[in-house]
């Protein structure tokens, strides 16, 4: 796949409409991009979250999620609650290390800076951790916690504004 042109693909807010194919997307991304860092257990830990859509509907919809499609469906969405925590940084396998991970970032970041927000922390994965960085978040902590009964590490990120660093 091409670099991102984010002027081709207009972002836009992602509706309770968009849910099953935004779970799909995650739920492949687990599958596909998983066994490069996880153990086979941990990957299914991580998709099972797509499988409970009330659930996943109220992750993507609590936050103010930013996504983008191309002719063939759901590319990446990224949301960020008015605390500013980012709850969800996501790209479709296929797409990945194009530039959409962080050109999403950066419109949920720009959006939610307008809106009065200017302080941004996350919970990244092995994945988004450069991407967050990049984006000029640092690094406060790595932690190695269950989820779904599997240990997994994550890596605590914040960032007063962003001016992305690419």
């Amino acid at each position: 796949m091409k670099a991102v042109d984010s002027a081709a693909r207009p972002f836009r807010l992602a509706t309770a409409a968009d849910v099953p194919a935004l779970a799909a997307l995650y739920g492949h991304t687990a599958r596909e991009l998983g066994p490069q860092v996880y153990s086979a257990e941990q990957v299914r830990a991580w998709q099972t979250f797509a499988d409970d859509l009330p659930v996943f509907s109220d992750y993507v919809l609590r936050a103010r999620t930013w996504m983008v499609e191309d002719q063939s469906g759901a590319v990446g969405f990224c949301g960020i609650a008015a605390d500013g925590e980012v709850h969800s940084l996501y790209v479709r396998s296929g797409a990945v290390r194009c530039g959409w991970g962080s050109a999403l970032l950066a419109r949920a970041v720009a959006d939610a800076r307008s809106r009065g927000i200017d302080r941004f922390a996350a919970w990244a994965t092995p994945f988004s951790l450069p991407v967050f960085r990049r984006a000029g978040f640092v690094l406060l902590r790595s932690v190695r916690e269950p989820y779904q009964g599997v240990m997994f590490d994550r890596y605590r990120v914040a960032c007063a504004g962003v001016a992305s660093r690419s």
